[in-house]
């Protein structure tokens, strides 16, 4: 948040996502976790006694060879640095061991995050917080108690920290049975998710099959109506041919009766004799006047015109089935056979 800056006051927990308020003096303003950094400082101070060197070991302070530590610090020290330790307000009656005991007994005992002196108050160097502000709430130190928190009620942290103990563990008990409900509701709900996919896919995978259902049966219908149309196309197709079929026999019979006709005439009148001349005279002009007075068929266009054209695209829902999303008696149903809106053309279009 610091490092974002702007105007932002605002912005969710990064463990439980609960909205937080900033305060008014940023990131500062928060307190800081004492126990955190506790824990921290002891997991450094154990990986570091790990990886130290058996024949030699820095002084935690100065970084020199150290001859000596602290029991109550957990810290190296060299000579000099062991003696200004002794001597400090703060620190003159820890107690001084040397370095292979200390680290055997911080190598076997059990790493605890739990401090045996109060911490440094961030606010005012060397003091210690030893007291309990049950006013703020607050671990403070003398100076505090005497600058900020005068008129507050306080007292040392050792005499209020058993009274708060037993209101945090009470606070526990009251907390515990929540967390197995929670636990409850959070199994519930990874089982209540499992049993929604399941569902969906089935409600997909009946969709599916509905659909399938449904392409099929208009497929069919199409089919139908396709062999259908053939059928009379061919039908068309075969009478028509038959009707083209007997004008072309009359036309070739008409026409060559009239061919010949016109050729026995013809060589008549140009080599036969008189008399063969008259003697025909009357049956090839009867003959030519009949031939002359019957019409020419007309072959209209209509004998061959045949044509497909598909209808107008017919839209037309669909009704697969629905989607429930609420349980109550209802059944996943598709359209019944009976109730059917299916093609009547072969270019009807469905969507």
């Amino acid at each position: 948040v610091a490092k974002q800056g702007g105007a932002k006051d605002k912005f969710p927990c990064p463990t439980c996502r609960t909205e937080i308020v900033l305060p008014e003096d940023g990131v500062t303003g928060y307190k800081n976790n004492f126990f955190v950094l506790s824990l921290r400082d002891t997991v450094e101070a154990h990986k570091n006694l790990a990886g130290m060197n058996d024949d030699k070991v820095l002084c935690d302070v100065c970084e020199e060879e150290a001859s000596q530590g602290c029991v109550e610090c957990e810290e190296f020290l060299c000579e000099e640095c062991a003696r200004v330790h002794c001597r400090a307000k703060r620190t003159r009656g820890h107690q001084v061991i040397g370095v292979a005991e200390l680290k055997e007994q911080l190598t076997t005992k059990t790493p605890s995050v739990k401090s045996k002196s109060p911490p440094i108050c961030p606010k005012h160097d060397d003091e210690k917080l030893k007291f309990y502000c049950e006013t703020c709430q607050n671990p403070i130190c003398r100076d505090c108690a005497v600058l900020q928190h005068k008129d507050h009620k306080y007292g040392y942290l050792a005499d209020v920290v058993g009274d708060v103990r037993v209101k945090i563990t009470s606070k526990l008990k009251a907390a515990m049975p929540k967390i197995v409900e929670y636990r409850h509701a959070s199994s519930a709900v990874a089982k209540k998710q499992a049993e929604l996919d399941n569902r969906s896919k089935k409600a997909a995978d009946d969709i599916d099959a509905a659909a399938e259902k449904e392409i099929k049966y208009f497929i069919g219908l199409v089919r139908h109506k396709q062999t259908e149309l053939k059928e009379k196309l061919a039908a068309v197709t075969a009478a028509r041919s038959k009707q083209l079929s007997a004008t072309a026999d009359s036309v070739e019979s008409t026409l060559g009766c009239l061919s010949s006709t016109v050729d026995f005439s013809q060589k008549v009148a140009e080599h036969g004799s008189d008399f063969d001349v008259v003697n025909v005279y009357s049956d090839v002009t009867e003959r030519l006047n009949l031939l002359l007075q019957g019409e020419v068929p007309d072959i209209s266009d209509d004998f061959c015109f045949v044509k497909f054209q598909a209808d107008k695209l017919n839209f037309l829902d669909v009704n697969l089935g629905v989607i429930f999303d609420r349980p109550f008696h209802a059944k996943f149903t598709t359209l019944g056979a009976t109730g059917r809106l299916g093609p009547t053309t072969l270019g009807d279009h469905y969507r």
